[in-house]
């Protein structure tokens, strides 16, 4: 390896750019990931339990007034929904879920669409009534507070909105707005808090009050829409939702099911990864193969002279192996470092868009990146020794000496 310094360089550096571009790659993506999954989960949940929509059959209407034997044409048939959507038994969930060692916790919330308006001003919004302690508990939502406190909302009549529903109603922490419910009933509440979450799509359309509020608000006291429920695993969410589905007709659905679009395309992004590094991996891997060929080639004499004073092939065998173990080594230690800073110099680039209430991307430094890259990159390194390796080994010095 020292006598051939310019390939071993090159092997070096063709471990290290695969490696490199893994740990880089992988930061970015997983950091990008994780954005991705706080925005989702503060305004769902790892599992979200709510009502099943019951729509109208137009042949069970026409079975229940006429028979089956009758023949009915409707000029409009009947159709929409049969009732409110409602949970069937939300104490028999309670029960579950306060026993469930699985869970952290849950928080009831009830959704609504109404018009906030202050002046001439309104805006139409998605408003969530929520306990807010125990949605303290299950989301991160305190994290993206622009002002004020998410708890403020314990108090009556109280309600946080986005940033960009306070920017185009002019409303400041403090200040009163009405909210109308399309019912006929008209509150005031006071804006105690505003988030911004860095997706204007989000900050301009969701709102939150107190569950009690917003029951009265709608006319329909102890109504429960759906439970947001938070685990200790959120990566065991599928597996818990599809048991609880068993066991009810109300809809459960976990967080990746109900965001599948970001889903698929994590795991493109995932994909497009281990290709990449796959690719690069194997043509450093070729390069060590080659050197090798070469190397063995070039010290049959000194392979013979080895196997004549007693060296056994497993000797010979372990000797060309050192070589590549080396190398995957230092060039898989040389690609993390610089990997390493390339995703610290990448997170400290201003974009100048507006990414989870900064400006820079987010980059994961999770450990299993590094040695994920690390282990890929010893082993092709391993695997493309072994061929080389195990054909040395297989030399006897008369072959050798009838070779020369």
């Amino acid at each position: 390896m020292v006598a051939r310094k310019k390939q071993t360089i090159l092997i070096l550096l063709g471990i290290s750019l695969g490696t490199l571009l893994f740990v880089s790659i992988s930061g970015v993506q997983l950091g990008m990931r994780y954005y991705i999954a706080q925005q989702l989960l503060n305004h769902t949940a790892h599992i979200l339990i709510s009502g099943a929509e019951r729509k109208v059959n137009p042949t069970e209407v026409t079975n229940a007034f006429y028979g089956k034997n009758e023949f009915v044409a409707w000029l409009i048939s009947p159709s929409g929904l049969r009732e409110e959507v409602n949970l069937e038994n939300y104490g028999g969930w309670y029960d579950l879920l306060s026993n469930d060692p699985r869970v952290v916790d849950f928080s009831p919330r009830m959704s609504a669409h109404v018009i906030l308006s202050k002046g001439n001003f309104n805006s139409s919004v998605n408003i969530i009534g929520t306990i807010p302690e125990k949605t303290v508990r299950i989301t991160s939502i305190e994290n993206y507070m622009k002002e004020g406190t998410f708890m403020a909302l314990k108090g009556s009549h109280n309600i946080v909105i986005g940033s960009g529903v306070a920017d185009d109603m002019g409303v400041k922490v403090g200040q009163y707005i009405n909210v109308n419910a399309g019912s006929g009933k008209m509150g005031t509440f006071k804006v105690v808090g505003i988030f911004h979450f860095g997706n204007e799509q989000v900050d301009r359309s969701l709102s939150f009050a107190n569950l009690p509020d917003i029951q009265i608000l709608t006319k329909s006291p102890g109504r429960v829409t759906e439970i947001a429920v938070a685990l200790f695993d959120i990566d065991k969410s599928q597996v818990i939702a599809d048991e609880w589905k068993i066991l009810t007709t109300d809809k459960v659905e976990d967080w990746q099911k109900a965001n599948q679009s970001f889903m698929e395309m994590i795991r493109v992004q995932d994909f497009s990864r281990y290709f990449i590094t796959t690719a690069i991996l194997v043509v450093a891997s070729f390069g060590i193969y080659n050197v090798l060929s070469i190397m063995i080639n070039q010290k049959k004499r000194e392979i013979a002279i080895l196997r004549a004073i007693g060296y056994g092939p497993d000797k010979i065998l372990q000797l060309i192996l050192y070589q590549g173990l080396v190398l995957g080594i230092s060039g898989a230690l040389l690609g993390l470092l610089l990997g390493f800073l390339l995703n610290i110099y990448i997170g400290s680039i201003d974009l100048n868009i507006e990414i989870g209430g900064g400006h820079n991307l987010w980059i994961s430094y999770d450990w299993k990146i590094y040695v994920t890259a690390f282990i890929s990159a010893t082993l092709s390194s391993l695997i493309a020794s072994f061929i080389p390796a195990r054909t040395a080994s297989k030399m006897t010095p008369m072959d050798i000496m009838r070779s020369e």
